[in-house]
């Protein structure tokens, strides 16, 4: 190439103006490859120069992505992720023509446009969108979590990728006939025989198709909990990081203040199941968390903790085994409450 037209082109790249991040908000595509659509939403206060996590969300039955808009919206900004809803084949559910291609396309679209934690893909639905995110997500693909509302029960006999399982939240109403009859219980014990990690939200007085704002909120937050670089890993102690019963499970915590934040401090010393940490000072200590194996009782760890504090943290517990992990939460100027989850998970052994 001659100098002159190297210049020319080197012009043209330094006139040409950067792509422009997306704006926030929810924008449509087409998905030409099976003649679909998806929303895709971004949160206002997300950071697009770092990959984030996302969740497809499946509609129910008889509905569209587009009637989901603003039921999801607010959990996405809570949570921190990207969002895409794409629109299935049939207005019957899910399953039916080129669904399982147009699910797949609606993560790599997104994935074009935008920097997305590969590790941090979860599923979501409500109703026959829950059902056929089991399917999904237990069909060998790379999704990280699985929340569903109002799921009907959906038979899965084997795990295509037993490595890792993808851990599931269930949020039903109780006025709900999938809560009443035997979709859930059904599924509780599908997933206790199959070894998935599952947690649940029962809502009193809800019905099929209502739910609380925080129950959307909470499903997101546990979805983008989850990272599939948890699963087979083990617990790496930190001056930030405890590591209990027999090193399988991740105990954190962040605290806020009168305007300051950070990660609760390791306390020197901790034991096998128990240990302690301290935000303010190494001489104040706050927090006390145990995890203790429950299998020969009732199947599950056992998380207890107690502390001498009214500030706000968030402790989170992580099974390394399974990717799970319990949440939990003390409000700004309430004194803190004891935690004793007998039911904190269900992984054993």
């Amino acid at each position: 190439m001659k100098l002159a037209a190297v210049v020319v082109v080197l012009a043209f790249v330094l006139a040409s103006p950067l792509a422009a991040a997306p704006s926030p908000g929810w924008q449509k595509f087409d998905i030409t490859s099976t003649g679909s659509y998806l929303w895709r939403y971004v949160p206002q206060s997300l950071d697009t120069a770092h990959p984030a996590p996302l969740v497809v969300f499946l509609h129910g039955a008889g509905g569209a992505p587009e009637n989901y808009k603003n039921l999801v919206s607010g959990a996405a900004e809570k949570a921190g992720c990207l969002v895409a809803m794409p629109k299935s084949a049939s207005n019957v559910g899910w399953g039916t023509g080129a669904d399982e291609q147009t699910v797949a396309e609606t993560s790599r679209l997104v994935q074009e446009e935008l920097p997305v934690d590969e590790h941090r893909i979860a599923i979501a639905g409500h109703s026959a969108g829950g059902a056929y995110a089991y399917l999904l997500a237990y069909a060998g693909s790379r999704y990280s979590a699985v929340f569903t509302l109002s799921a009907p029960f959906y038979l899965v006999s084997s795990l295509a990728d037993p490595s890792y399982k993808p851990p599931i939240r269930m949020y039903y109403g109780t006025t709900d006939p999938n809560y009443s009859g035997s979709a859930y219980s059904d599924l509780k014990a599908q997933w206790n025989r199959l070894g998935v990690a599952w947690e649940e939200d029962i809502e009193e007085g809800w019905g099929h198709n209502s739910w609380p704002k925080s129950s959307m909120a909470n499903g997101f937050l546990f979805l983008t909990d989850k990272s599939r670089l948890d699963a087979g890993s083990t617990c790496v102690p930190t001056a930030t990081i405890l590591c209990l019963n027999r090193g399988r499970f991740r105990v954190q915590v962040h605290w806020d203040a009168n305007g300051s934040s950070g990660e609760g401090m390791v306390v020197p010393g901790a034991s096998a199941d128990s240990g302690l940490f301290w935000f303010f000072s190494p001489e104040n200590w706050e927090l006390m968390v145990k995890v203790l194996d429950g299998c020969a009782l009732n199947q599950r760890y056992w998380v207890f903790a107690a502390a001498t504090t009214n500030v706000h943290y968030v402790l989170m517990v992580t099974d390394t085994a399974t990717g799970g992990v319990a949440r939990y939460e003390n409000p700004a100027g309430k004194p803190a409450a004891a935690t004793t989850d007998t039911g904190a998970f269900p992984t054993c052994p």
